[in-house]
């Protein structure tokens, strides 16, 4: 029934801190219950390892089992519970793990954290950082009946020029949760929560709620680097409303839920997000609405009018396939066998380009839009025309074979066998001059009886 307080550069670990944590082992066990608001409250330079806390809040109200109050508090390897069993209707506005104002904390290693009873959040980061190392893996499980804010709140209700941040490199299971992660604002202030290329997050609630824009300068931030996983199994929205930006390399846009779930801004927004594939929309200041749009528009009118052309140059013989020309391909010498290639009118407006002028950004998210459609039109053409040359090739090369066959027979039918002809003429030449050599020796016989008289 008190707060155990560590000092600056204090450890407090259990025994596998010093032999090794393996994951079959129970953890040394810390039991707290009675009406503190805080288990255990740490300052600066503390590590927190290789422990099971277990908190039995009978206050209802800014109950936290861990309460991070300075910088580089270290917390590993963790098995959590937290039950509020008070009844004076009041719910708790703080996490199980807590980071307050201008602290900082790592999570890494294996974390379970466990809540029942009127409890609000597991994490909660008022004007101070919390890390998720890339090792970590952090499990959050929740079990109450009322709505609450989210597993992970990220807040702050102060004037100061503190920031609050969040930062996910590792991997979160978040379950029985109404929003997983719930970021607040104030007048003054915006939260920031950065999910990293190499996270990992499946939660099975609402994402994320990311609250109202309070002004030109004030508002929270969702970055989401290209490569990171979200596995939204149960989830039926994916943020609520909020500012969305990639890599803090682009200004961020306002959306909700809806601009969210269509193409305009992201590819497929379903129950896995592969977020290598998202690119956020140009940022257009307001007070450069008009020039900027105007020098995109011309070049976006200039490519278009250069796509048109090359696709109308596109014809040989007369007949331009991308512009829905046709040709038969006639396959015997009667014409009465062919096959017709039919193409398709594959110009700008042809493949659903229609959005030619960019008055404001709408114009390019529609833009954007058409030319991914465009991009499968043209794919399924080069397939379709991929076919038709494959039909007609394997017709092509029958033919050859068929001709080749057809022309031996011919040269077989009236062709001389060289052979047979060269043993005739030889004979022939043979008789000849058998028939010389005989008449000359008949010739020599008669002129001899001729002398005898």
């Amino acid at each position: 029934n008190q707060t155990l307080t560590l000092r600056t550069n204090q450890k407090l670990v259990g025994t596998e801190y010093f032999t090794g944590y393996s994951g079959n082992k129970k953890f040394s066990e810390i039991n707290f219950s009675g009406t503190q608001s805080e288990a255990m409250r740490t300052v600066s330079n503390n590590v927190i390892s290789d422990l099971s806390l277990n908190f039995e809040a009978i206050r209802a109200i800014s109950n936290k089992v861990i309460n991070v109050s300075g910088s580089n508090v270290h917390l590993h390897n963790l098995d959590i519970e937290r039950n509020t069993n008070g009844s004076n209707g009041y719910r708790a506005i703080n996490g199980a793990i807590h980071v307050e104002v201008v602290s900082s904390a790592i999570i890494s290693g294996m974390v379970n954290i466990k809540s029942s009873g009127q409890c609000a959040e597991a994490l909660s980061v008022y004007l101070g950082k919390l890390d998720v190392a890339e090792n970590a893996v952090l499990n959050i499980e929740y079990s109450d009946t009322e709505t609450n804010r989210g597993g992970c709140l990220i807040y702050n209700n102060s004037t100061d020029t503190y920031h609050t941040e969040m930062n996910i490199y590792g991997k979160m299971n978040i379950s029985g949760i109404y929003y997983s992660f719930y970021l607040a604002v104030s007048d003054y202030v915006g939260n920031s929560l950065n999910i990293g290329s190499n996270a990992e997050i499946t939660a099975k609630t609402h994402f994320i709620y990311c609250g109202q824009k309070r002004s030109d300068t004030v508002y929270n931030t969702i970055n989401i680097e290209e490569g990171a996983k979200i596995n939204l199994s149960d989830a039926s929205s994916f943020v609520s409303k909020g500012y969305v930006y990639e890599n803090k390399t682009n200004s961020p846009k306002y959306i909700t839920s809806s601009a969210l779930r269509s193409s305009e801004y992201f590819d497929e927004v379903a129950s896995d997000i592969d977020w290598s594939t998202w690119r956020p929309l140009p940022e257009i200041d307001e007070a450069d609405d008009k020039e900027v749009l105007a020098k995109y528009d011309t070049q976006y009118s200039e490519m278009m009018t250069a796509f048109d052309e090359l696709v109308s140059d596109a014809g040989y013989q007369g007949v331009n396939l991308l512009n829905n020309g046709n040709i038969d391909v006639m396959f015997n010498e009667t014409r009465t066998h062919s096959y017709n290639v039919q193409g398709k009118d594959m110009s700008s407006a042809g493949i659903g380009i229609t959005t030619r002028e960019w008055v404001t950004r709408d114009d390019i998210a529609a833009s954007i839009k058409e030319i991914k459609n465009a991009m499968n039109s043209v794919r399924d053409m080069v397939e379709t025309l991929g076919n038709h040359l494959s039909i007609i090739q394997t017709r092509m090369n029958f033919t050859d074979a068929m001709t080749d066959i057809l022309q031996t027979g011919a040269d077989d039918l009236v062709l001389a066998d060289m052979n047979e002809e060269s043993a005739n003429y030889l004979a022939l030449q043979t008789r000849n001059s058998l028939a010389v050599n005989a008449l000359a020796l008949a010739a020599q016989s008669n002129n001899s009886v001729l002398k005898l008289f």
